[in-house]
């Protein structure tokens, strides 16, 4: 099983990543895991150049997309894990995920593999109702996009005050998930 992991957060080795990490831990299948941390890469924002129109699959801007929109289109479970920075992405996921647009643009999807998708949200606040929604309305068409069922979409919040490896109800839906990929893939 293939699995990209785009790790979100502006700070490193903190909540979000520390939510990838249990997650990942918990996959017992036999697994080649490509992790993007946004601090970690290269990733300029779309410049709406409009060149992957008629060059279909080509971005002017050389990158670190390069390498991802290939994992992106290839992988069997993409995880996109983020804080919430005033109840939207902060901006060094939104680029990437705004470079998405090459993808978008393609005539013929047909190549891109079918994949599920977890996506997890951190919200230092605490909960309030809409918190993620924001993260929630722009992952739908990348979603199509990229071909993905959504497997789970874990929030928590209030992370100021409760971390993430202490909250026992969202660690406990990261353990459903895991299992169900497990039961997937070893059935398959």
């Amino acid at each position: 099983m293939e699995i990209v992991a785009i790790m979100g957060s502006h700070r490193n080795g903190q909540n979000t990543q520390k939510a990838i990490d249990y997650f990942i831990s918990k996959i017992k299948v036999e697994h080649e895991l490509s992790e993007y941390n946004v601090n970690k890469i290269d990733v300029q924002a779309c410049i709406a150049c409009d060149h992957c129109i008629p060059h279909q699959g080509e971005c002017v801007i050389e990158d670190s997309m390069t390498e991802i929109y290939q994992k992106m289109e290839t992988c069997d479970l993409l995880i996109i894990a983020s804080p919430v920075y005033f109840s939207a992405f902060p901006s060094k996921i939104k680029a990437l995920i705004d470079r998405t647009q090459m993808i978008y643009n393609l005539k013929d999807k047909s190549a891109i593999k079918k994949k599920k998708i977890l996506i997890i949200g951190v919200g230092g606040a605490p909960y309030y109702p809409r918190q993620f929604q924001a993260v929630d309305n722009t992952l739908e068409w990348y979603k199509k996009t990229l071909s993905c069922d959504e497997i789970g979409f874990v929030q928590f919040s209030h992370t100021d005050e409760l971390p993430v490896l202490d909250n026992k109800k969202c660690l406990e839906e990261l353990d459903e998930i895991a299992a169900k990929i497990n039961t997937l893939i070893a059935k398959s």
